[in-house]
């Protein structure tokens, strides 16, 4: 147990964020070296042993485009993608290990403190492999990664946790390339997340392309060279690109910007207005309405039909249109919540509270004679527990209901994803049988019987996948294998003999699996794990390549 401050990371798309709670109890995003909140996550090999993240790595990606990575997370999890530079390959994990490290390096000047223990935030709907890679991304940076949460449940928490009044807030979460849709119950003492849904492949980023394919026509039609040219050039794309995120920024506040757009010794000057800027990306905001109807249906059949507030959270909402579709589509108050650092901010406030909660297990093992990682907090005797929280509270300089506040409330997330074993139905037909199903409060802990299906058969193979479906069964095509195990039984059985599996999905959002052959008592127990997670030995070789090389 270290006892170390915990900080927050928001390890976003195209851009990342790190905060703490400050001595007065308030989350703060710390500023990068360059003065900034928000660090482009952009990372660049300018040699074989110097890695540059952030803004000088943007504005350098037109011109070494095959030396530069963006939007990393949207890969995060795939087995098949990798990046080779200096003849090293690089799996979407190693790309992150870089970008956090350059947060935690400047938020160290910043601080002074040597910051390894922290929360990172994902987006709502990854599932286990996603989550494992984020959580493998910080191991390599040589951070403890304590939690990886969901990013509107870090805004509700932000939001929430020091609201008085009984409410369902919506979240509304357009980042730079994912989209999050989540409604949460906030009660005295409770934060209850609902439903969740949304895109992991819509965001901020997909606007800024249908402006690049505008520029690009534009120019197309004033030379009669072909867009797609345009495109195709990795070093014009990405001059268009960084062009049409700046005017997409431009346009919160003008309704038209010029951009001259230039290729193969030409120049053309091209407008644009907001009004086309709205018709030309109309699909993708229509999408993300589309998506928060859908939650707001499966939170009516939960019983949820009164929705309080709608928050407004990423950088993408600081589009105009984005905040006037909502007003208008949706009939409840609408909010801009702090769009660029609030999941920071929320991802920190959880991060105080592990740090509490470690404060508290000190004293309490001091007063009992225990060591701190044996206390077990909801058992201890009421008259110790209190003694130990007003003593951290003084140590903290906080009021003891605020620190009980944090501590004592209970934060519950629900599962993005279905998860279930390939199995046969009674038609003798293959079918994914969801032991646990999408929307489905976490922990979750559930045991089922299968059945042996030959003579004589001597093991049984539990392939376990996922999928999107709310439902028992789903067809193997509408589903991803996530791991296999092969349980052996103590001798053949005959057909139809129980063999139990049961599935445990903790907090954090991974899965274990355990079977059983209930006749000979054989037993199996294994964590879910995928090509796309490395192995323990592929993180100790990353971290220590990792270690040799610079990033600033």
């Amino acid at each position: 147990m270290s006892g170390e401050r915990v900080y927050g990371i928001d390890l976003g798309t195209t851009y990342s964020c790190i905060a703490y709670v400050d001595e007065h109890g308030k989350p703060v995003v710390l500023q990068n070296a360059e003065g900034e909140a928000t660090t482009p996550s952009v990372v660049y090999f300018e040699s074989a042993n110097n890695i540059v993240v952030g803004q000088t790595a943007k504005e350098v990606a037109a011109i070494y485009p095959d030396l530069c990575v963006s939007t990393v997370k949207r890969v995060m999890g795939d087995p098949k993608w990798a990046g080779t530079f200096y003849e090293q390959t690089y799996k979407p994990q190693d790309i992150s290990s870089f970008i956090l490290r350059k947060l935690v390096k400047d938020a160290e000047r910043v601080t002074g403190d040597t910051i390894r223990e922290v929360v990172i935030t994902c987006p709502a709907y990854f599932g286990i492999n996603e989550k494992e890679a984020t959580r493998q991304a910080g191991q390599i940076a040589g951070l403890n990664v304590r939690y990886v949460i969901p990013e509107p449940t870090a805004a509700a928490i932000a939001y929430g946790i020091e609201q008085t009044e009984d409410q369902v807030i919506l979240v509304y979460d357009l980042g730079g390339g994912t989209f999050d849709v989540t409604l949460i119950e906030i009660k005295a003492g409770e934060i209850t997340v609902i439903c969740t849904g949304g895109d992991r492949l819509l965001g901020g980023k997909d606007w800024d392309d249908c402006v690049v394919s505008y520029f690009a026509q534009a120019f197309a039609a004033a030379t009669g060279t072909p867009a797609a040219a345009l495109v195709d050039d990795k070093e014009t794309y990405q001059e268009l690109l960084t062009a049409a995120e700046k005017c997409k920024k431009m346009l919160h506040s003008s309704q038209k910007v010029t951009e001259a757009v230039r290729f193969g010794g030409e120049r053309v000057k091209v407008d644009l207005t907001r009004e086309t800027f709205d018709q030309i990306t109309a699909q993708l905001l229509e999408r993300t309405l589309m998506l928060t109807e859908q939650e707001i249906e499966k939170a009516r059949q939960k019983g949820h039909s009164k929705i309080d507030k709608l928050l407004l959270v990423g950088g993408s909402t600081y589009m105009q249109q984005v905040v006037e579709a909502v007003k208008q589509r949706f009939p409840f108050e609408v909010r801009q919540f702090d769009p660029n650092q609030a999941v920071a901010k929320g991802a920190a406030i959880y991060g105080f509270r592990c740090y509490l909660e470690e404060q508290i297990k000190i004293r309490v093992a001091s007063d009992t004679g225990q060591a701190p990682e044996k206390v077990d907090l909801p058992t201890v005797d009421p008259r110790i527990l209190a003694e130990a929280q007003s003593a951290v509270a003084r140590d903290q300089g906080m009021p003891v209901l605020k620190l009980k506040g944090l501590v004592e409330t209970t934060i519950t997330n629900v599962t993005s994803k279905s998860f279930g074993v390939v199995a046969f139905d009674h038609d003798d037909r293959q079918k994914v049988s969801n032991l646990i199903e999408v929307n489905q409060q976490v922990p979750k802990t559930i045991t089922q019987q299968f059945a042996t299906r030959a003579d004589r058969q001597v093991s049984a193979e539990i392939q376990c996948m996922e999928n999107l479906l709310a439902q028992a069964q789903a067809e193997i095509s509408e589903s991803t294998e996530i791991g296999k195990a092969t349980l052996e039984f103590g001798k053949p059985l005959p057909q139809g003999s129980p063999i139990e599996i049961t599935f445990d999905l903790g907090p954090d959002g991974l899965l274990q699996v355990h079977g059983r052959d209930l006749t000979t008592g054989r037993e199996i127990d294994t964590k879910i794990k995928t090509d796309a997670v490395m192995s323990e030995e592929e993180v100790a070789a990353a971290t220590s390549r990792n270690r040799s090389l610079q990033v600033a």
